[in-house]
């Protein structure tokens, strides 16, 4: 069994991890397949933020249940301007073919798995004071993209594993929804096939946020993330590869 070699920067503001394995180990037929995990770091009334840790958790474990896979974590700013170039750069840089957004929510008591992104913003400043500057994420460009992760395929494997899940179709237009829609953007112009989704936590994981009360623990919320990745990469076991 290879060792996995892991690197990493950064502050909980700002934080990136790779996580892959020796070149020796990588398959004859090209590179492993490659999952993105991100999160948030603190903004306005949440110091901490519970998506930073949980992406960057879920790498580290995940990759020691897919060895045939390489995790990528990355920290995303609150900020309207950095955190869709971010997201653009990873999606080109790595070419995921599963992308895994993390965020919380006030309104969330277990996982809400988001089915939409719309491009439409609101008028709601980031952890530097700036607002979105337009109505519109991205002027002339579709009003609403689909998630591409199996959602309704997450919802029920979390709800089988007795953790609370449910399927949403508003995921706010803050920060959270503008990243899921430039990944789902991106994904078209580079990678058709690439399966991208949003999921948002409880604010209260965090100890001393407000919000409603979480009905998962910290250790489910781990749990229920390593279900979201083997989940979304089902596909790839059916079809050696290959999403569908």
């Amino acid at each position: 069994m290879s060792v996995a070699k892991t690197s990493g920067f950064g502050t909980q503001r700002s934080r990136s991890l790779v996580i892959s394995k020796p070149a020796s180990s990588q398959r004859a037929c090209g590179a492993d397949p490659v999952v993105l995990l991100t999160g948030f770091g603190p903004f306005p009334g949440v110091e901490r933020n519970a998506s930073a840790e949980l992406a960057l958790t879920l790498a580290q474990m995940a990759a020691e249940r897919h060895l045939d896979v390489r995790f990528v974590a990355d920290v995303l700013p609150v900020d309207w301007r950095h955190a869709p170039l971010r997201i653009c750069d990873l999606v080109s840089q790595h070419r995921p073919a599963v992308s895994l957004h993390f965020g919380v929510s006030t309104r969330a008591t277990g996982f809400a798995i988001e089915a939409y992104a719309y491009n439409a913003t609101r008028l709601m400043p980031d952890e530097n004071g700036h607002t979105a500057g337009s109505i519109d994420l991205v002027s002339g460009d579709r009003q609403r993209r689909s998630a591409t992760l199996p959602v309704r395929r997450i919802v029920r494997d979390l709800r089988t594993a007795g953790l609370p899940a449910e399927l949403s179709s508003d995921p706010g237009r803050y920060l959270c929804n503008a990243v899921l829609y430039h990944s789902l953007r991106q994904a078209t112009r580079t990678q058709p096939r690439r399966r991208a989704g949003f999921i948002h936590i409880p604010a209260t994981l965090e100890s001393g946020v407000d919000g409603e009360r979480s009905l998962i623990s910290w250790p489910e919320a781990i749990v229920g993330g390593l279900r979201l990745v083997d989940t979304s990469l089902m596909p790839l076991r059916v079809r050696q590869g290959v999403l569908s």
